[in-house]
């Protein structure tokens, strides 16, 4: 039977049901397995919807649910922003932070073993999210579960992690403060909290003996659960970020010569990291100078740092630094001329709308501008009175 995550008064959008349904067990199949213990896994919240698949269980690789038939087959794409998408996330990864689990919004290749959330458009529906089952240890390392599209990060963020610790084998709990609570409390940031809470059968918090013991009395009393506990067994901690991210810039590209004069162009990176998406601080320099210093989120690999605009004729030489969340450093350089006369179908793309794809090196991500021109970031009215001016050659 699914697990339903009824919505709190507070967030009347959905009407919560009387009561949730008992937590049924993951059926033994051939796909169950067991994992060593400690094993690090990845939760991809999916943002973009998907037309659900039957007949392949809850693979989220090839979006499987044996809870397709409750959507009609297919959960519409989140209505948001991006700075929503962003702030889910945040708050996603911020309660997950002390456990061994990735979390992020780009679906991880079909060799890695995730779970995934779609949240979105559920349509009419009495839950605010649903999991399929309660798989016991995640002896099912791949499964689908769902949430409604709130837009609120608090909100939404607690529902994506209780409907995934559901397919992790936690079980909602008599605990306000606990993201495994069958509400999600207002005001309040429930987390996985290192406490042994009651397990409870319903919204009215009726005790229930618990369905996945053997795993739940490693740490309490039977009845009883401690969520932290429990992720830090199946996943162990979370490792730090010593890992650089990868960044080129993608226009204008090296060695252009763009057209004088050249009206206003963007400046665009691409950045890979295993990390991503995330928050990036970044950094532009001609020479020593810092023309600009911001930070801002970005779901696309791809960005915009800033829109240049009429540099007078010359060579310029820009470096840009991007540092991610953990502190981690890189750079790009790029030189680029303004000339009168130049023949930018030849000599170097100055249209945003029309630029090229960038590749990294080798073992790197391809990567392009967004159709209809680079994403927008971090952005930069003008650029001229901060550019010298070289005698050309």
């Amino acid at each position: 039977m699914p697990a339903f995550a009824p919505v709190a008064a507070a967030f009347a959008v959905l009407a919560g049901p009387p009561w949730t349904p008992p937590l049924s067990p993951a059926p033994a199949d051939d796909t169950a397995r067991s994992r060593a213990p400690g094993t690090p896994t990845t939760l991809y919240v999916n943002f973009d919807g998907a037309v659900l698949q039957t007949g392949c269980g809850n693979d989220p690789v090839g979006n499987c649910s044996t809870l397709a038939g409750t959507f009609d087959g297919y959960v519409g794409p989140f209505d948001g922003n991006e700075i929503q998408k962003m702030s889910i996330l945040q708050a996603v990864r911020t309660r997950l932070a002390p456990y061994g689990v990735f979390a992020t919004t780009e679906r991880p290749s079909a060799d890695v073993e995730y779970s995934m959330v779609l949240y979105g458009d559920l349509g009419e529906q009495s839950f605010a999210g649903v999991a399929p089952y309660i798989d016991c240890e995640d002896l099912h390392p791949r499964d689908t579960s769902f949430s409604q599209g709130f837009s609120t990060s608090n909100t939404g963020s607690t529902v994506v992690l209780q409907e995934a610790a559901h397919t992790w084998g936690l079980e909602h709990v008599d605990g306000e403060g606990d993201v495994m609570n069958p509400f999600v409390v207002s005001g309040n940031t429930q987390v996985f909290e290192d406490a042994c809470h009651p397990i409870v059968a319903n919204t009215d918090l009726d005790p229930a003996p618990g369905t996945c013991n053997v795993m739940h009395t490693r740490f309490c009393p039977a009845g009883s659960q401690n969520s932290h506990r429990e992720l830090l067994y199946l996943f162990g901690p979370s490792t730090p970020d010593t890992t650089p991210p990868r960044v080129t810039v993608v226009h204008p590209a090296d060695g252009a010569v763009l057209p004088y004069p050249a009206g206003t162009f963007p400046l665009v990176v691409a950045v890979d990291d295993d990390r991503h998406p995330q928050f990036y601080s970044v950094s532009l320099y001609q020479g020593d100078t810092m023309l600009l210093s911001q930070e801002a989120g970005h779901l696309d690999r791809a960005f915009t740092v800033a829109q240049l605009t009429d540099p007078p004729e010359g060579t310029y030489e820009l470096r840009v630094e991007v540092a991610d969340e953990a502190g981690n450093v890189a750079a790009a350089t790029v030189s680029f001329s303004v000339a009168s006369g130049a023949d930018t179908d030849t000599e170097g793309a100055s249209d945003a709308a029309d630029l090229p794809d960038a590749a990294f090196d080798e073992g790197g991500c391809r990567t392009a501008a967004p159709a209809g021109g680079p994403h927008r970031g971090l952005a930069l009215p003008a650029l001229l009175a901060l550019f010298p001016r070289r005698k050309r050659r």
